[in-house]
């Protein structure tokens, strides 16, 4: 199995008979460096966020601009990390993933997720606690995919699985997600981190803090 697809494409259904530390930890890897790095350039960016939001004159105008802008730096983020993986796997392992076709739908998924990451991130920010952001965040997905490891039924509706190629209806039939199902969900958490960011720091500013 290439480098790219066991750390990208998920923990299979047939390794979760005994617990999956290795292929978790794999599954993790990438996330924990993914976290990291939006997490940093982040932190630069807010550095200069009172100027930004004096630039945009309303706090919720400069949110939108701030989450929208950062949401897309890491989706590319994400697509940057799986194509030096595949370009690892192509010319330094020679290895080749697999078909186009799961070479896309993992690229598709695992930025996604990736995203909706992000978009919890920001909301997170809001709520002024940075420093314990990434590492809840890596918890969350590796405790939500082994409530669908202890509760292999309840698989397809755990959060830390979604982003998890060989845990879709593409892949494995009888307990795989509907990938077009989770897609949706994930917008929406997305959509509703926005919303949500916004709320909290309109109070903020009514309170004058």
């Amino acid at each position: 199995m290439s480098l790219f697809f066991q750390l990208f494409a998920g923990v299979a259904i047939d390794e979760m008979d005994t617990f999956p530390l290795v292929p978790l930890g794999c599954w993790l890897f990438p996330l924990g460096i993914y976290l990291l790095v939006f997490g940093f350039r982040l932190g630069r960016e807010k550095q200069n966020g009172y100027f930004a939001i004096v630039r945009y004159g309303f706090i919720q105008k400069w949110w939108k601009h701030f989450f929208l802008r950062n949401l897309l730096n890491g989706g590319f983020t994400a697509v940057c990390l799986l194509t030096l993986f595949q370009v690892i796997d192509l010319f330094a392992l020679h290895m080749f993933t697999g078909n186009l076709q799961e070479i896309a739908v993992i690229f598709i998924l695992w930025t996604v997720h990736a995203m909706t990451l992000s978009a919890l991130f920001l909301f997170l920010e809001t709520l002024r606690i940075q420093q314990l952001i990434p590492a809840g965040l890596l918890l969350f997905e590796g405790l939500t995919f082994l409530g669908g490891f202890h509760f292999r039924k309840s698989a397809r509706f755990m959060f830390g699985a979604w982003g998890m190629y060989v845990q879709s209806n593409l892949y494995e039939d009888r307990y795989g997600f509907s990938m077009i199902s989770v897609m949706i969900v994930q917008v929406t958490i997305i959509i509703a981190c926005y919303r949500l960011g916004s709320y909290v720091l309109k109070g903020r500013e009514m309170k004058g803090g």
